[in-house]
């Protein structure tokens, strides 16, 4: 497998440029958002998942599910990646109690992965678990990681490299499980949680391709919503890192 470059979807832009958009700088896909038992796109055609199925530009699902959605909103969010013929899938566990995080959360998140998982591979869909940064302490921890992909060794990691706390923290992850998917975007480590343009904070993206990531192959989104130049030239930073892998 060769490396894929994807993007996030803008959802407040008009659907069809923003798939001009990607044709035309070099994305093969576009990420687009679900949550709450609805995909995140504004000002398009219902039903919404006809309407991305006519269009045939290829998506991947980012799903955000607080711990009740798992067993609320598990089988529509099943029920439209059969329709839209999807076989991968990014679940991003959060907490609005994350300051609070407790053992049992950690491994309630467990259960209830395991749990999807299983009707996800019945349906042939692989299935994408994102880390967390300080800001959702919920499968944040190494500790928590590895008992996590321990109890669920056939998902795989969808890494955010803006996550991370430091190149150890990065380094502890990647022993835990080493990704198949990247989010790309820069961040100061100074801060908690951000999801800046490339060049604009602290990660040094030559150091994490070239030591840390060096055997990465797979797919890579850059989550970074600015202006068209903005994501062009953040594009052109990361292929340059990436050239070599």
């Amino acid at each position: 497998m060769v490396i894929e470059f994807g993007r996030a979807l803008r959802w407040y832009n008009d659907y069809d440029n923003e798939i001009e958009f990607s044709k035309q700088n070099g994305f093969g896909f576009m990420q687009i958002w679900f949550s709450k038992g609805k995909l995140l796109i504004n000002n398009i055609e219902e039903p919404i998942e006809a309407y991305l199925k006519a269009r045939n530009f290829p998506l991947v699902i980012h799903a955000v599910f607080e711990p009740d959605d798992f067993v609320v909103h598990d089988d529509i969010l099943i029920e439209i990646l059969k329709y839209l013929g999807h076989s991968e899938v990014i679940i991003h566990p959060v907490s609005s109690q994350s300051k609070e995080i407790s053992d049992t959360a950690n491994r309630d998140l467990s259960e209830n992965i395991k749990r999807i998982n299983a009707k996800f591979k019945d349906n042939g869909i692989v299935l994408y678990v994102e880390n967390n940064s300080r800001l959702d302490k919920l499968n944040y921890t190494i500790d928590d990681l590895s008992l996590f992909f321990a109890a669920n060794p056939d998902v795989e990691l969808c890494l955010d490299i803006a996550h991370i706390d430091s190149y150890e923290h990065l380094q502890d992850i990647i022993k835990v499980k080493y990704p198949r998917m990247l989010h790309i975007s820069d961040k100061r480590f100074s801060v908690e949680h951000e999801h800046l343009p490339i060049g604009m904070g602290d990660l040094d993206f030559e150091l994490i391709f070239s030591k840390y990531l060096r055997d990465f192959n797979g797919k890579i989104i850059l989550e970074i919503p600015e202006e068209d130049d903005v994501i062009i030239d953040s594009m052109a930073k990361i292929q340059r890192h990436t050239s070599a892998l």
